[in-house]
């Protein structure tokens, strides 16, 4: 197996490097520690399975991902991150992920996930079952939130921290009036009136904690 560990912090990549060579039969490894390294890894060779921190530092977890799958359509991306699972694991799913866990599961949910991708199947750790179940259940009603797009949510999560306008738009480099405008369409959305319900809906749906 050739494996791919991208992770900017050191102790995680070689930690994670290590379960992989002590499980599976790994014939090539190598870590990544930033966006740079891992997209060149990934435009000169070809993998079995790439491990990513999907909090890269100066990238957003969905670029990330969307960049690796304009070169590589198939290979499978595990997710592994700090981020709650509410927050990121169904948009990452949808963007393209073969699954997703938190780094406050055990190794040995990371042996079974790596088992399940390279197979060729969607991994659900029991925390993305319990905190997501109409991923698994489609008859499941789902929030009102699953309704934004990347974008829209990003802005809500900004909102939600208490950043104003100005500093959301700083951070992805677009001017404050399309982002006023994002905040008009999350609003709609939501059914709210104001920030501060923004911030409730935020809580009640753990997007923030």
């Amino acid at each position: 197996m050739r494996a791919l560990v991208v992770d900017d912090h050191e102790f995680t990549r070689e930690g994670v490097g290590h379960i992989l060579t002590d499980n599976f039969e790994i014939t090539k490894l190598a870590l990544a520690g930033t966006y740079e390294d891992a997209m060149e890894q990934i435009k000169n060779n070809k993998w079995d399975i790439i491990v990513l921190d999907i909090n890269l530092q100066g990238k957003g977890g969905l670029e990330i991902l969307s960049s690796i799958r304009s070169i590589e359509s198939k290979v499978p991306v595990l997710v592994l991150s700090m981020v709650p699972v509410s927050q990121y694991a169904r948009r990452v799913l949808q963007a393209g992920a073969s699954g997703y866990l938190t780094k406050s599961e055990p190794g040995e949910e990371l042996i079974k996930a790596v088992r399940t991708v390279t197979r060729g199947m969607k991994y659900f750790s029991p925390e993305v079952q319990q905190e997501l179940p109409d991923l698994i259940d489609e008859t499941i009603e789902k929030p009102k939130h699953h309704d934004l797009s990347d974008r829209e949510f990003e802005v809500l999560r900004g909102l939600a921290e208490g950043k104003s306008s100005k500093e959301i738009a700083g951070e992805y480099k677009v001017s404050i009036n399309t982002i006023n405008s994002y905040r008009k369409r999350v609003l709609a959305k939501l059914h709210a009136k104001s920030n501060i319900e923004l911030v409730k809906y935020a809580y009640k749906h753990k997007i923030i904690q």
